[in-house]
C-alpha cells in the first residue's frame, strides 16, 4: 500500500466516529513541553561540534475504540532553538538548511494512526494499525534520541496468544526527526526508490524465565537481515538474579539498488554479507546491575541501514553512541547501574558503561572506546511528570586504512569517529 492510499484511508475514516460517546469517553490527552542542550566535540578527532539548545512542544491525543473496534491516535508536534552557539559546525536536533547557527523550525504530525481491534479472547489477541506513528521493532526502532521523534508511514500486524506473538510491519514511507515532511520516499545512497521494508517476527516464551525472540527484515531490491536473541533468567533469592542472553544476527545484499559500487559512508563492494555473535550476562540485585558482554562481528562490516534516511538499529550492545560493528571487531563491554532507593532517593537513578575493542579489518593501529554516563531523576508531587536527565559521553576511535584491504577511512555508524558529548535532557509531560 503506498503512502497516497495509507493518508487518503486515514483521512476518510477519521471523521466518523467522533460522536460516539466511548470514542470520546475513554479518550485520553496529553501534552509535553521539552528543552534540550548539547554541548560536543570530536576531541582533535573526526566528529561533530555543537552547542545547540532547543525546545518542543508536542500535544497528543488517543481515542478510545468505537463499538470496541476501531480507535485513533493523533499527535501534533512543533520544535525550534533558543540558542545555537557560534562555533557549531552541526545542529542534529533541527533542519540547518542555509544556516547552522538558524537552522528551520519543525513543525509537523508525529502520529495519525488508526487501531483495529481484530479479536479478543483470553489471552488471544489480533490488532491490525495503518498509518503514521513512532514503531518499534528488533531490527528496526524509529529513532527517538531527538527533541521530536522519527516516525515513519505503514501498517502493522499483531497476533499474541498464549506464551508468544507473531507481528508484521511494513514500511512505505518515513519522516525524518530534524524535517516537518509528514512522509517522504525510502530512499538508497544513491537516490533510488526502495518501495517498502517489510518486518516480520516471533517470540516464544518457553517458560515463565526463558524466552525466544526472532525477526527477518528486508528493504526491496536493497538489503536483508534477520537476528534471533535467546534470553534465561536464574533467580538466585528474593532480590538477586542472574540474566543471560546469546544473540546472533546477519545482513546480506538483497537485488540492484544496493550500491555495490559504493555511495554515501561505504566504498563498493561485489557483495556484502555481515554477521555478529553476541554473549551477554547481568547480574542484579535489588536496584543494583552489573553486566558483561561480548559482541564479535564477522564477514563484512555490520553497518549498513535499510534506506539511506534511516538512523540505524541494531538490537545489541555493540550499538552505543556509535556502533562497534567493522569487520573482526570484537567488542567487550562493562555496565552497571542503580537506583537510590535505598539512600532514600528512589526517583534517581544511575546507569554507566565502558566498552572496547583493539582490532578491526583493514586498519591499522585501530583502538575504540566508549565511557558513558546517564543520571536521571523524575520528579513527583506536584512536579509530577517532570523528568530531568544528563548524559555525559566519551567515544575515541583511532586507526588508518591499511592501503590493501581499506585504501579510505570511513565515517558510517561504525566509522573513524570520536565525539565527547555532554547533553541535559528536561521533559515535563502532563496526560489527562
Amino acid at each position: 500500500m503506498n503512502d497516497k492510499k495509507i493518508i487518503s484511508l486515514v483521512a476518510l475514516l477519521t471523521p466518523f466516529p467522533v460522536f460516539a460517546d466511548s470514542f470520546v469517553d475513554d479518550a485520553a490527552t496529553s501534552v509535553r513541553y521539552a528543552q534540550y542542550y548539547w554541548n560536543e566535540d570530536p576531541d582533535d578527532g573526526v566528529g561533530p561540534t555543537r552547542d545547540e539548545w532547543v525546545h518542543a512542544l508536542q500535544l497528543g491525543f488517543q481515542s478510545g475504540y468505537y463499538r470496541d473496534l476501531l480507535a485513533l491516535n493523533i499527535t501534533a508536534a512543533m520544535a525550534g532553538d533558543l540558542n545555537i552557539g557560534a562555533d557549531a559546525n552541526n545542529v542534529t536536533n533541527l533542519n540547518a538548511d542555509d544556516s547552522i547557527q538558524n537552522p528551520d523550525g519543525i513543525g509537523k504530525l508525529t502520529e495519525a494512526y488508526l487501531k483495529l481491534k481484530g479479536y479478543e479472547k483470553g489471552s488471544i489477541s489480533l490488532h491490525v494499525g495503518l498509518g503514521k506513528k513512532v514503531r518499534n521493532r528488533m531490527q528496526y526502532k524509529d529513532n527517538t534520541t531527538r527533541i521530536l521523534p522519527t516516525s515513519t508511514l505503514g501498517w502493522d500486524m499483531d497476533y499474541r496468544f498464549d506464551g508468544g506473538s507473531v507481528y508484521f510491519t511494513q514500511i512505505d514511507g518515513f519522516s525524518p526527526r530534524n524535517g516537518s515532511t509528514f512522509s517522504e520516499d525510502l530512499r538508497t545512497f544513491n537516490g533510488d526508490q526502495i518501495d517498502y521494508l517489510r518486518l516480520m517476527g516471533a517470540s516464544y516464551n518457553f517458560s515463565e524465565n526463558t524466552r525466544l525472540c526472532v525477526e527477518y527484515a528486508e528493504s526491496d531490491d536493497y538489503l536483508k537481515s534477520y537476528q534471533l536473541a535467546l534470553s534465561h533468567k536464574i533467580a538466585l533469592g528474593d532480590k538477586d538474579a542472574l540474566n543471560l542472553k546469546l544473540q546472533y544476527g546477519q545482513q546480506k545484499d538483497a537485488g540492484a539498488l544496493f550500491e555495490y559500487a559504493g555511495a554515501g559512508p561505504f566504498s563498493s563492494e561485489p557483495e556484502h554479507s555481515a554477521r555478529f555473535y553476541e554473549l551477554g550476562a547481568k547480574y542484579s540485585h535489588g536496584p543494583y546491575y552489573v553486566g558483561l558482554s561480548m559482541t564479535e562481528v564477522r564477514g563484512d562490516d555490520y553497518d549498513r541501514t535499510f534506506f539511506a534516511q534511516d538512523y540505524g538499529t541494531w538490537d545489541s550492545s555493540a550499538k552505543n553512541f556509535y556502533w562497534f560493528g567493522l569487520e573482526d571487531e570484537r567488542m567487550f563491554k562493562v555496565s552497571a547501574g542503580m537506583s537510590f532507593a535505598d539512600l532514600g532517593l528512589p526517583a534517581l537513578r544511575w546507569d554507566a558503561h565502558y566498552a572496547y575493542s583493539t582490532e578491526a579489518a583493514g586498519f591499522d593501529d585501530f583502538d575504540r572506546d566508549e565511557l558513558q554516563s546517564v543520571l536521571q531523576y523524575r520528579f513527583g508531587g506536584a512536579l509530577e511528570g517532570l523528568h530531568l536527565a544528563w548524559l555525559h559521553v566519551e567515544h575515541n576511535t583511532d586507526g588508518t586504512p591499511d592501503g590493501v584491504k581499506r585504501t579510505a577511512a570511513k565515517y558510517s555508524n561504525a566509522g573513524l569517529i570520536t565525539h565527547h558529548a555532554d547533553r541535559i535532557y528536561l521533559n515535563y509531560s502532563v496526560k489527562f
